[in-house]
């Protein structure tokens, strides 16, 4: 089973790279490596997510990002940046693998999106293949 965070829309999206080498502590290890935010096509997972059979915008990318105020940054400036006033994206937190599992959705408006909104694509890593998460963002 593999987890894979996509941003889903109805037009061509641009990649972005705003990773940075950070350090993360786990008990006593430190280890430090790039990571943040960024998007990219969305390739090696395409078919796992296919097979979910959830409906999705047609135009794909992977990304990902920590559950930090950096990243959520980062994160809403791309979206502000490529969004227009009533245009739509979708931001999927998925375990592929197993199935669909049980899908939540969220809805709410970039202007609402804030570390607790982030928050909700991190919540389906506790629950694993029970928990497949789509934030619907509205500009």
């Amino acid at each position: 089973m593999s987890h894979v965070s996509l941003i889903a829309a109805d037009k061509p999206l641009p990649p972005c790279d705003f990773r940075e080498y950070r350090e993360k502590t786990s008990g006593r290890y430190t280890i430090g490596f790039d990571m943040g935010f960024y998007v990219e096509e969305h390739n090696y997972y395409r078919d796992a997510v296919e097979e979910l059979g959830f409906e999705m915008k047609p135009y794909q990318y992977a990304f990902d990002l920590e559950n930090c105020e950096t990243d959520l940054r980062h994160l809403t400036d791309y979206l502000r940046e490529n969004f227009s006033a009533g245009e739509e994206v979708e931001l999927w937190s998925l375990w592929v693998g197993s199935g669909p599992g049980k899908l939540r959705r969220y809805r709410g408006t970039l202007d609402e999106f804030d570390m607790d909104t982030l928050g909700m694509l991190f919540e389906n890593e506790k629950l694993l293949e029970e928990g497949q998460t789509c934030l619907t963002v509205a500009r």
